[in-house]
């Protein structure tokens, strides 16, 4: 009997110091991420953020390029829609047109005005599961310092996610041409699933 009301003390004691040192030991939570948090089990996918790109056609001048230096956060899982979020930017100084001197062009106020924005910035404000592996992303993006609503159609494969989207640059200050018409570019994202 004295040997089962020993070790019932131990046992109390033990349970005690061990709710003190969790009490004692909490890791204080990082904030800066919660924005970004799922809060359920869902785990999203991971993206290959050097490996990804985008690139654009401007239509009316028969002319592809890619703009780089991205930055990117992108929470997503098919089976979680609700908590997706995606949001990046890209550097102005990147845009390539593979003309040297257009590019250049391209930089001044005028156009793009990298010196005074230097990125361009995109934040969605909803996520809609639009049919089979394909997902509309709505969210806002902002040239030169002007926001407009966007829609992003993705559509998602066991190794990558590929968004298309068509934007006028004019209505972003980015006037090549008088007409708005003219001013037509189709952007493409090409996002790689890390395995």
């Amino acid at each position: 009997m004295k040997f089962f009301l020993n070790t019932l003390v131990l046992l109390c004691v033990t349970s005690l110091f061990c709710q003190v040192s969790i009490t004692n030991d909490i890791i204080p939570v990082d904030n800066s991420t919660t924005d970004y948090t799922l809060i359920n089990d869902f785990q999203g996918l991971d993206f290959d953020q050097e490996k990804s790109r985008i690139s654009f056609d401007f239509i009316e001048e028969e002319t592809s390029g890619t703009i780089g230096g991205l930055n990117f956060k992108v929470n997503f899982n098919p089976n979680d829609i609700d908590n997706a979020v995606f949001k990046g930017t890209a550097m102005i100084n990147t845009l390539d047109t593979n003309n040297f001197l257009r590019d250049g062009h391209l930089m001044w106020e005028k156009f793009f005005y990298k010196k005074k924005h230097p990125t361009i910035s995109f934040v969605s404000t909803q996520v809609v599961s639009f049919d089979v592996n394909t997902y509309k992303v709505i969210g806002n993006l902002i040239i030169k310092g002007i926001q407009k609503e966007v829609i992003i159609t993705f559509s998602l494969d066991e190794k990558k996610l590929l968004g298309k989207t068509t934007i006028y640059t004019s209505d972003f200050g980015v006037s090549i041409h008088d007409e708005r018409e003219k001013n037509k570019l189709d952007v493409r994202f090409y996002f790689p699933i890390i395995k």
